[in-house]
């Protein structure tokens, strides 16, 4: 006998394959394809690098663009308007003092 009395299943073996990955290869097959030359991408992928291109999310370089649109601008400047009035009504004029007054008179009638 041995010391284990149950048998004991030996581990898995991983079938792994090392793939080399060249980004300078991957970004000139998105080029030609953006092109419409022949590339090794496939359709779909061929299809986004359009799309992607069409839509100007891509600039001259083959890099995204990082730009701001004016919507997205004009959004941060009302909020901030609307945030200073609502600041100088609190602090700088007394309708909340007279809010407030109000408010008391009523509750104790």
């Amino acid at each position: 006998m041995g010391i284990f009395m149950f048998h004991r299943p030996s581990m898995p073996k991983f079938n792994y394959i090392p793939r080399y990955y060249n980004p300078e290869k991957e970004e000139l097959e998105k080029r030609k394809a953006a092109m419409g030359l022949d590339s090794k991408l496939t359709d779909s992928e061929k299809l986004r690098v359009q799309m992607r291109q069409r839509w100007g999310r891509i600039g001259e370089d083959g890099r995204e663009k990082k730009t701001r649109s004016i919507a997205g601008t004009m959004r941060y400047v009302v909020i901030f308007g609307i945030a200073a009035i609502l600041i100088y009504f609190i602090f700088f004029t007394p309708l909340v003092e007279n809010f407030i007054t109000m408010f008391l008179h009523l509750g104790g009638k």
